[in-house]
């Protein structure tokens, strides 16, 4: 018979037995690992997969190009806008790209928008209405006489080069077209201008504009401003010389600028002796006239011009337009004899 152990712990069958028992224990708890280990290597292998198909089969693929990047834009200021054609009879100007800056402007004015802004106002059939509205042109800081007593002539005579010239654009800018710049070489420019014009102490600091039936009407206003940036971009730019006693070129440029015709000079220096009444009445009938006066005093502002808008055989009397606003009647004789030296004429036209 064998021994016999107090202990169990010390019987060599019991030791044996646990010692199987936990070899079982461990095999058993080595399945779910490796169970775990194979599904793990299975991933990997189906995504290695996954991933050499993508590569093989992938569709091709253009890739989108990257936009250029746009030119620099220049720091410079604006000066002179963009060059074109000018107008031709009978068809508006076409735009000339982006508005250009507003022009340069003294006297602490600012621009503003005008409310109920149109470019002209309109007849009873719907046309615009030019020669029946000469007080737009009413001249307001800037010594620009000459221009605007020459869009006053052209105005009352050919409104159609008026209406030429000047395009609403719709999105409130205008395109305006002149065919060259205050010196007078023939350079045809056009250029777009917004709808804003120079302010203070709530009036208009430029070329004013008039209310008509609830609009603010601005084509004076917007030509002068497109004037002014034709000419350096500034209303400075356009300022009259003031030194008709030399007989500076000032009408005669701001004719050509308007018309694309070049005018004469009928009797440089004055007084118009030199102007007999039918040739005055010959040249108000078939073209137009835009006339200067001296530094002297005279029954006209001196240093200033105007336009004549008409004769009165009748009783032999001239009719003259102030771009300040108003007109003045004058005898024949006065006219001769006053202190009216330029008589800027275009003979023929339209």
């Amino acid at each position: 018979m064998g021994l016999i152990y107090d202990d169990p712990e010390l019987d060599p069958d019991t030791d044996a037995a646990r010692r199987e028992g936990l070899r079982t224990l461990k095999r058993a708890g080595s399945r779910p690992a490796k169970i775990r280990a194979i599904g793990i290597y299975s991933l990997i292998a189906a995504i290695v997969i996954l991933g050499l198909t993508f590569f093989i089969f992938r569709p091709d693929v253009t890739p989108i190009p990257t936009p250029a990047s746009p030119p620099a834009q220049s720091t410079a200021p604006v000066s002179n806008p963009p060059e074109a054609s000018a107008p031709t009879a009978g068809s508006p100007p076409e735009a000339a790209g982006p508005a250009v800056s507003n022009p340069s402007v003294t006297g602490r004015a600012t621009y503003q928008k005008v409310p109920n802004q149109v470019l002209f106002a309109l007849d009873s059939a719907g046309n615009p209405n030019i020669s029946g509205n000469l007080t737009n042109i009413a001249q307001g800081d800037t010594g620009d006489c000459y221009f605007l007593a020459a869009l006053l002539t052209v105005a009352a005579k050919a409104p159609d080069t008026i209406l030429n010239m000047v395009h609403d654009n719709g999105d409130g800018t205008y395109t305006v077209s002149f065919h060259s710049k205050y010196d007078g070489a023939p350079n045809p420019v056009t250029v777009t201008v917004n709808g804003d014009l120079p302010y203070r102490r709530g009036k208009p600091f430029q070329n004013g504009i008039e209310n008509i039936d609830g609009k603010n009407v601005s084509w004076a206003a917007i030509i002068e401003k497109g004037w002014a940036a034709a000419n350096g971009n500034s209303y400075n730019g356009i300022e009259g010389t003031d030194l008709s006693d030399i007989q500076d070129h000032d009408v005669h440029n701001a004719l050509y600028a308007i018309t694309g015709e070049v005018p004469i000079d009928r009797n440089p220096g004055g007084p118009m002796t030199g102007v007999s009444f039918e040739q005055m009445q010959q040249d108000v009938k078939n073209g137009l006239v835009t006339l200067g006066t001296s530094n002297a005093d005279g029954k006209l502002v001196s240093n200033h011009a105007y336009a004549l808008l008409g004769v009165n055989s009748a009783d032999q009397t001239v009719v003259v337009a102030d771009p300040e606003g108003g007109q003045e009647t004058l005898s024949f004789a006065t006219f001769q004899s006053t202190n009216i030296n330029q008589y800027i004429a275009i003979p023929s036209y339209p």
